[in-house]
């Protein structure tokens, strides 16, 4: 069940419909689902935030795994269970194990992990849980990704935690899926 009303033009105040006719216009017309929703309700920050949110989904060097296991990592650091179910079966695909991600869901103890997801998933759990970044885990991403994409994984980190915040927030409904539910 979610927290917000039907996401229309007429949802937005009048001075913003024009933001939201720019905001949608992309997508033939249609309301974005997920946290897009959420942000269509306040079209021109979404707007402004949307060259970022492309920036940090689609245009990252970092190897696409990494990339979903950081997203996984920080939806279970949400507890985000629509975050969740939309990325891990895009993890699975892009060869994150299937034994990793479900110890992830679970909260169970990690199987062995490559040295890249081990960096990745260390940094961003301790990011989120413990507000900083060890050395250890720091040196670890760094040796893995290099300063430019240890900076990228923490803004995608980032628009993951702000989506989090959003879908959670407004308790956006999960769409229908196979995937197994995130315990929160």
């Amino acid at each position: 069940m979610t927290r917000l009303p039907e996401v229309t033009r007429g949802a937005v105040a009048e001075e913003l419909r024009d933001a939201f006719d720019a905001l949608i216009a992309d997508s033939g017309g249609e309301v974005p689902q997920g946290p897009g929703a959420v942000t269509a309700l306040s079209p021109e920050m979404a707007l402004r935030r949307r060259p970022l949110s492309n920036y940090v989904r689609w245009e990252l060097t970092l190897p696409q795994h990494v990339q979903e296991l950081a997203i996984l990592a920080t939806a279970r650091q949400m507890d985000c269970p629509y975050v969740w179910n939309a990325h891990a079966p895009l993890a699975r695909k892009a060869g994150v194990s299937a034994e990793l991600v479900d110890a992830m869901r679970e909260r169970s103890p990690l199987p062995a992990m490559d040295v890249d997801e081990s960096a990745v998933v260390t940094f961003v759990t301790e990011m989120l849980s413990a507000h900083r970044v060890p050395h250890e885990a720091y040196d670890a991403a760094i040796a893995q990704f290099g300063v430019r994409q240890t900076v990228d994984l923490v803004a995608l980190v980032g628009q993951y935690v702000t989506n989090s915040c959003f879908l959670n927030a407004f308790e956006v409904a999960l769409p229908e899926t196979e995937e197994p539910l995130l315990p929160v």
